[in-house]
């Protein structure tokens, strides 16, 4: 049987890219590294659009981790420029169209197809590295502390 016949019963095509697409712009990859956060710095699987921007903001490289520990747990250094990422914006309405996310009361909340998927990503061996960090920065990402860093408090 033709693969392609096995996998989808339609056709499709596969078209070379001029550029290669960083896995961070792909909406599976970002949709994913969502419900991990809410899984594992959301308190009960949910978190306001702030610390997931941070969370999301800080996974981006080591500088944006020290400055932001710094600032929120050793009150040192200056606030930190934090960036809130469209791209995050635009999985979150992916994930809430298919049903992974659900907002309630000004949070983002996993569903318990969310919380499914989130506890296979954090079965497997994938999201290593953010998953590493997203646990070291969990008690620097009280909602009290987001709150204080993206005001300059």
């Amino acid at each position: 049987m033709d693969l392609k016949q096995l996998v989808t019963k339609k056709s499709f095509y596969i078209s070379e890219r001029k550029e290669f697409i960083s896995c961070d712009l792909r909406p599976t990859w970002r949709i994913s590294l969502l419900v991990l956060i809410l899984r594992l710095v959301g308190r009960g699987n949910k978190a306001t659009r702030n610390k997931v921007h941070i969370a999301n903001w800080a996974l981006k490289n080591n500088e944006h981790i020290d400055s932001y520990l710094q600032y929120t747990v050793q009150k040192k250094g200056k606030r930190p420029f934090i960036n809130l990422d469209p791209s995050m914006d635009k999985a979150i309405d992916y994930a809430l169209y298919s049903k992974l996310v659900s907002v309630d009361n000004n949070r983002i909340k996993l569903t318990a197809e969310g919380i499914k998927i989130a506890n296979s990503l954090i079965k497997l061996e994938v999201f290593e590295v953010e998953k590493s960090i997203l646990l070291q920065l969990k008690p620097a990402l009280s909602e009290d502390k987001v709150t204080k860093a993206l005001e300059g408090k």
